[in-house]
């Protein structure tokens, strides 16, 4: 059986970011209470990709790819959250079977790609026949 997690709750009052876009990934967050908007910047404004609630994870995926975060996380309303170290979650990945570990690092991967490619595309104008606007 495993050791327990090392962890700690955290706090964070509605509009407090729990983390920004480009920020490293130190930790991730499973949510206890509460609400976390999940948003990017794309073409010069927020696109918000995910309204995250108790039960609920983040910060995960950076994580996973060794790369900084790939959008914000704000509290939409007060939150508590559990916070996971890096070194925590290095630790239980490593402990994983290493086929497991590799598809979970390409599924994460490809996650990551459709997302930042959903952001991106969330702004422009749908086009019907003839350029009109399609209808929605």
């Amino acid at each position: 059986m495993s050791a327990p997690f090392e962890t700690s709750l955290l706090e964070f009052t509605t509009g407090m970011p729990i983390f920004h876009e480009g920020d490293p990934a130190d930790a991730a967050f499973l949510i206890t209470e509460g609400e976390v908007e999940v948003s990017k910047r794309t073409h010069g404004h927020r696109v918000q990709i995910a309204r995250l609630t108790a039960g609920d994870v983040l910060g995960e995926m950076a994580l996973l790819s060794d790369i900084p975060r790939s959008a914000d996380a704000i509290a939409a309303v007060h939150t508590k959250a559990i916070r996971v170290s890096r070194n925590e979650f290095d630790k239980r990945v490593a402990a994983m079977d290493p086929v497991m570990r590799r598809i979970f690092r390409i599924l994460t991967r490809r996650l990551r790609e459709a997302t930042d490619q959903m952001a991106a595309h969330e702004d422009e104008p749908a086009h019907g026949p003839a350029g009109l606007p399609a209808a929605r």
